[in-house]
């Protein structure tokens, strides 16, 4: 039987005033699309800004949006060594969710097929990050048609058009790329 994943989501002290009930909401959907992608059960674990101070305050807003991605690469690897449970990277995933955009324009950014990603609350950005992490890719996003025009969630934002709808789900060929990413765990 396959691994299980965790995605742990860290809730920046900015969306102290949205209730956890909607920040859910933002994921549910991409944890069913995985785990009938992958065969495994995923775990979706929200840590509120009381449980995790360190990250929770982290400084997000930057020009640079990758040395913002390493610089809470450190906090998560810090927040990993002080504590008792063995972390896979592989299938441990941490996201910092966030009110506001990393700079004017990055809503979110990931680590191809690693365990780090920081996104906004905005529209797509978590899903997308997430995706990132495994190992979907920009190139491999479709615009599908089913009475309208809609974008498979890792459209880049080059591609990305407010007049298509969101398909709420991976194109087939990143279904693909997660699914080999993640075979390689079994």
């Amino acid at each position: 039987m396959p691994r299980s994943l965790i995605l742990t989501v860290f809730v920046h002290e900015d969306l102290t005033d949205y209730k956890m009930r909607d920040l859910r909401e933002q994921f549910d959907w991409v944890v069913a699309e995985i785990e009938e992608i992958s065969g495994r059960r995923m775990t979706l674990v929200f840590v509120p800004p009381s449980e995790a101070p360190g990250i929770s305050d982290f400084n997000y807003i930057d020009s640079d949006a990758p040395h913002v991605l390493y610089a809470y690469s450190k906090e998560i690897d810090f927040y990993k060594a002080s504590s008792p449970y063995k972390y896979d990277d592989n299938l441990h995933k941490f996201l910092l969710l966030t009110r506001h955009n990393i700079n004017s324009s990055t809503s979110g950014i990931a680590a191809p097929s690693g365990p780090y990603a920081i996104a906004s609350i905005n529209y797509r950005a978590p899903a997308h990050e997430v995706g990132h992490m495994f190992d979907a890719r920009h190139e491999d996003y479709e615009v599908l048609y089913d009475g309208w025009w809609n974008e498979t969630i890792m459209a880049p934002g080059t591609g990305f058009s407010p007049l298509r709808g969101n398909a709420n789900r991976f194109s087939d060929k990143n279904r693909e790329n997660i699914r080999q990413y993640l075979e390689q765990f079994d």
